[in-house]
């Protein structure tokens, strides 16, 4: 996109970000206080589950009005990178599971994953930030990709280890995840991390389109475009 046709930030935007993110932290800490987020062995997490899939589902639901499209256009993408360093948090994982609180076959895709994307965060924000052309490349939309995919991988292990548990197979419980502090990363930090990545998928795209757009003005490949390839 270029400079002059970027869309500005609006401070009500921001704020009114903070607001629903601060709510929506303050429901699940709540909601955790009261076990909501428990579960008997053998049964599917229904309220964990719930927890991780709606907030994305209806902040694409929001994608679908122009001007909340357009504010989001005007994140940072470096900001949008950068910010899944976070997901060293993800270690958690590997320290419970060391203490025998999480079950092996859940905690190394879980925290493995996480700490792998987290490694290359710096990297892709340093490269968007000296190249914005890079928000239209292949390598930036993969590694938002392999975010994405660290989630499913997480949620599936997850699942999987339930289903173990429930057919008798001698593995640690997952109960920890239903527990302070490690809920608040499946229930709050992973849907707020998907929604980043939602986010961040949808300025890829948006610079992809610009990208073609100037080159078939121009009658001739631009090179935004061609790396975009």
């Amino acid at each position: 996109m270029n400079a002059q046709h970027q869309p500005s930030l609006s401070n009500s935007f921001v704020l009114g970000c903070a607001v629903v993110v601060s709510l929506w932290l303050a429901l699940i800490v709540a909601l955790g206080f009261q076990g909501a987020f428990h579960r008997p062995v053998g049964e599917p997490p229904w309220p964990t589950l719930l927890a991780m899939l709606l907030p994305p589902l209806l902040f694409l639901l929001l994608l679908r009005r122009r001007s909340f499209a357009l504010q989001v256009l005007a994140i940072d993408p470096v900001w949008l990178a950068a910010v899944h360093g976070l997901r060293i948090l993800g270690a958690g994982f590997l320290v419970a599971y060391a203490f025998g609180h999480l079950p092996g076959v859940f905690a190394f895709p879980a925290g493995w994953g996480d700490i792998l994307v987290a490694l290359l965060a710096p990297f892709a924000a340093v490269m968007l930030a000296r190249h914005p052309d890079f928000l239209r490349s292949q390598w930036l939309w993969r590694f938002h990709a392999l975010g994405m995919l660290d989630f499913v991988g997480a949620i599936g292990s997850g699942l999987l280890a339930r289903l173990l548990i429930g057919a008798d197979y001698a593995l640690v419980p997952t109960t920890a995840l239903s527990q302070f502090p490690l809920l608040l990363i499946p229930c709050f930090a992973v849907p707020l991390w998907i929604c980043l990545h939602i986010a961040a998928f949808h300025q890829i795209a948006n610079a992809r389109r610009s990208g073609h757009v100037l080159a078939r003005a121009s009658g001739t490949p631009s090179r935004a475009t061609s790396d975009a390839r």
